[in-house]
Order: structure tokens, then C-alpha cells, then sequence
């Protein structure tokens, strides 16, 4: 028996006297509810979607202008009262997908009436009037199927924006941050902060290199969402919002390595104070954070976003903090006896190890005893650091 086969006998057996109010809650209580994943139906509402909108780029130019508009309006006031009406009523599941293929007609209409009227946008504005939709159906049915509507429209709409115009939508951005920021901080919940953690890290790309911005801003924007995630991820959650930040900002060393060496990279980073005063701003308040914290070797992490661009000898500085950052948690690992500790410290120690061999050998060495010398050497210091990881797993065991 499910939880909504409880709910409705319960009603029943509270009517008979059979059970008090109290325990009907508690019976209610012993079968959760779960959460339902409509992944077939809301594919099929993306390929009916889909289906509408090739039929009619199929068929639009032989059209006169008024039924292009009759039909759209037509099919779109229809799934969208069908779907309201089912959602209310009948099968959430349904009905939102029934929503879904609104969204997606109302998405092609914004589009496609502008080619009829011949109205040319030369921003993301149709993306940000589509993303708004998306938003207020997930205002209206807090469901994550418009979430993630919501939040793939925004992406979207800024790498539209960033590729097509060279800019960032403010606009997109403001309703991602300020909107689908406060529900991810609401709802805390591990698969939504993901996803808003993905789009940051891919909107952070658009707007440094669209906006003309020096490249080493992305380490503020890493280092924001490095502490909102103490704000939106709960104690016994993933540490989604933080394992991000700590990859991207590695990755960024990891590019510093080899591109920090070259003169012109050094000329073009002409370092702003402002930069300096947000990153320095930020930076106590992550070592603050660090310092309050019940777990006190999460400051290693603060070693990668230490700033050494502006040194002539970049390339090695990042090398260094790479190595560094894995020693750490190598060291710290061992001693506490934690084995995801030893597995980060390992996995980084292995990625830097081989970025080091990389820059120190390939230009004095021969290619083919480039690659068998540097398998060889990985293939060490795998089995070591697996052997030692294995004890440490051993010592947890215990």
C-alpha cells in the first residue's frame, strides 16, 4: 500500500472511529512521499514539442501570416489550459508535461513571430522573455522539471548572447542569480544546487571572455560560489557547489602552467586594484570561514586561490601551489586516516606529477621515451599511493 492509498482509506477508518487523528498522521507518516521523476513523459513532451515546431518550419513559408499566428496561439493557449487542468486535477506527471510543450511552442512563437513582422534582435532578450515563462511555471507548480527548464533557457540564452554578440545578458543573469539563486538556497536540495552550479561555471566563462574581462577575474567568481555553498548546501549534503569551485579554479592552475611562461600572457594581465580588493575581501572571509570551521584542514583548499599571475615566473608558481594543495591533503589524509582526503590528494598529486614531466621533459626528450618513461613513472606512483590508500581504507574499517 502507497502513501496515497493510506491518505485515502485513512480518511475512512477516521470516519468509522477505527483510528484518532494522531494516528492517522502517524500512519501517514510511515510511508513517505516520494519523488516522482516523469523522465518518459517529459521526453515525450520535448519531442512533441519538437515534432510541432519541424512541422511548422516545414510548412511555414506556404503559410499566410494570420494562420501562422492562429496557430500558435491556438496550440499554445491549448496546452497551456489542457495542462493546467490535468496538473490540478488529474496527474501532476501529465500535466506538467502537457506545460512543457506550452513552454516549448510559446519559446518557438517569441521566434518565429518575430520573422514574420520581421523584428531582429541583436541581444538575448527573446531567451530572457522565454526563461521568465519557464520561471513562473515553476513559481506557480514548484516543480524541478521547470527548474531545470528554467535553468537550461538561461544557460542557453547567455551562450546565445555570448557567442552571437560578444556579451553578457545582465538580464538572464540577475534572473538566475536573484531567482533560481533563492530557490537553490530554499530548497537545498543536492540535484538542483548542481545544476545551478553548472550553469554558474558556464556563465562565469561567457561573461570574463565576452566582456573583454582578464581571465584571472574567473577566480573571484570560483571563489563566490566556493563560499555560497556553506550558505545553500546542508551539513549532511555533498559539498556540490564547493567540489565545483575547487575543480574550475584547479583547472584554471592547471592552464597557468603552461601559458603563464610566455611574455605576452604576462603583458596582457594588466592586474586591476579592483581586482585585488574584492579578491582580498573575499579571500579573509573564506580563511575566517576556514578558521570557524569544525573541520580545520579545509583552509588547504584556499591554497588554489592564491593569485600569481603577475610573477615572470607564473607558470612555476602554479605548478608549485598544484603541488602543494595535493601534498596537503596527501599528508592530511594520511594522518586522519580519511580516505576521500587521501583520494583527492592523490588524484591531484598524479594529475600535477604528470603536468610537471610534461613541461620539464617534452623539449629535451624523445617523444616515443617521452610517453613510455612517463607511463612507467604514473604506473609508480599509482601503485604506491594505492597501496597506502588501501591502508588507510583498512584503518577506517577497523
Amino acid at each position: 500500500m502507497n502513501r496515497d492509498q493510506i491518505i485515502k482509506e485513512s480518511k475512512q477508518w477516521l470516519i468509522d472511529g477505527i483510528i484518532t487523528e494522531d494516528q492517522r498522521e502517524q500512519l501517514i507518516e510511515r510511508y513517505p512521499e516520494r519523488k516522482r521523476k516523469p523522465l518518459l513523459l517529459t521526453f515525450g513532451a520535448i519531442f512533441i514539442g519538437l515534432g510541432f515546431l519541424t512541422f511548422i518550419a516545414s510548412n511555414w513559408s506556404s503559410m499566410d501570416d494570420l494562420i501562422r499566428l492562429s496557430i500558435i496561439i491556438v496550440f499554445l493557449l491549448a496546452f497551456y489550459i489542457s495542462g493546467d487542468v490535468v496538473y490540478r486535477k488529474h496527474s501532476k506527471p501529465v500535466g506538467q508535461s502537457l506545460l512543457l510543450i506550452a513552454l516549448l511552442i510559446f519559446g518557438a512563437g517569441i521566434f518565429l513571430i518575430g520573422q514574420m513582422y520581421h523584428y531582429t534582435s541583436y541581444t538575448a532578450f527573446p531567451f530572457f522573455v522565454w526563461s521568465l515563462a519557464a520561471y513562473g511555471l515553476w513559481k506557480v507548480s514548484e516543480s524541478r522539471t521547470f527548474f531545470i527548464a528554467t535553468v537550461v533557457l538561461i544557460t542557453i540564452g547567455q551562450m546565445y548572447s555570448g557567442f552571437l554578440f560578444q556579451q553578457y545578458h545582465f538580464w538572464l543573469g540577475a534572473l538566475f542569480l536573484i531567482g533560481l539563486g533563492w530557490a537553490v538556497y530554499r530548497q537545498k536540495e543536492t540535484e538542483l544546487t548542481t545544476l545551478f552550479g553548472v550553469s554558474f561555471i558556464i556563465q562565469s566563462l561567457i561573461l570574463v571572455f565576452s566582456e573583454g574581462l582578464d581571465y584571472y577575474w574567473l577566480m573571484i567568481l570560483f571563489l563566490l560560489i566556493y563560499l555560497a555553498d556553506d550558505l545553500i548546501v546542508k551539513k549532511s549534503q555533498t559539498r556540490v557547489l564547493k567540489t565545483m569551485s575547487i575543480i574550475s579554479v584547479f583547472t584554471l592552475h592547471v592552464f597557468g602552467v603552461f601559458l603563464l611562461g610566455y611574455e605576452w600572457v604576462l603583458e596582457s594581465s594588466d592586474a586591476a586594484f579592483t581586482f585585488f580588493i574584492v579578491w582580498a575581501v573575499l579571500f579573509v572571509g573564506a580563511v575566517i570561514r576556514a578558521a570557524l570551521s569544525s573541520t580545520n584542514y579545509y583552509w588547504v583548499d584556499l591554497v588554489l586561490f592564491v593569485p600569481v599571475f603577475k610573477f615572470p615566473i607564473g607558470d612555476v608558481l602554479s605548478l608549485s601551489l598544484l603541488f602543494i594543495y595535493s601534498l596537503l591533503w596527501l599528508i592530511f589524509g594520511y594522518q586522519t586516516e580519511i580516505s576521500r582526503w587521501v583520494n583527492k590528494g592523490t588524484v591531484a598529486f598524479l594529475i600535477t606529477t604528470f603536468l610537471a614531466y610534461f613541461q620539464l621533459a617534452w623539449d629535451f626528450m624523445d617523444r616515443s621515451l617521452f610517453f613510455f618513461i612517463g607511463g612507467i613513472l604514473l604506473f609508480i606512483l599509482s601503485y604506491l599511493l594505492e597501496r597506502k590508500r588501501r591502508q588507510v581504507h583498512k584503518g577506517e574499517a577497523k
